[in-house]
């Protein structure tokens, strides 16, 4: 009876041992395919960033010379609008700079826009 039983416990521990691999092997899947997107949408932040920047500099130029204001001055500016319309910050700056040939920007970029360049002149003079 003896070795019945060591025969089951060795056939268990083996048991035991594969589905401890297994999980192993799992959460190996799990842990690279988790990675493998953070990894993915970080490269896909850093493009959207790398396509917004000339937008946000040329915008940044716009608002230096519409509110004659230093480049410091000008992205505060920009963050500022951004953060009073609930507008992201490259959005604000396609509105700014579309708004050169085209229509106006949305109005809640508007009103921020102008009570930013308010508030800037109000604190330089």
């Amino acid at each position: 009876m003896s070795g019945m039983r060591d025969e089951q416990a060795g056939t268990e521990n083996a048991a035991d041992a594969s589905w401890a691999a297994s999980d192993e092997e799992q959460y190996r899947a799990v842990s690279a395919e988790t990675e493998s997107e953070e990894l993915r949408k970080e490269v896909d932040g850093l493009r959207q960033a790398l396509a917004s920047h000339p937008v946000i500099d040329m915008a940044r130029g716009i608002v230096m010379a519409t509110a004659a204001c230093t480049p410091e001055q000008a992205w505060q500016l920009l963050v500022d609008v951004s953060q009073h319309s609930n507008v992201k910050l490259r959005e604000v700056a396609r509105h700014i700079v579309d708004s050169v040939n085209g229509p106006p920007p949305p109005p809640a970029v508007r009103t921020a826009l102008r009570a930013a360049i308010a508030a800037l002149h109000g604190s330089t003079g």
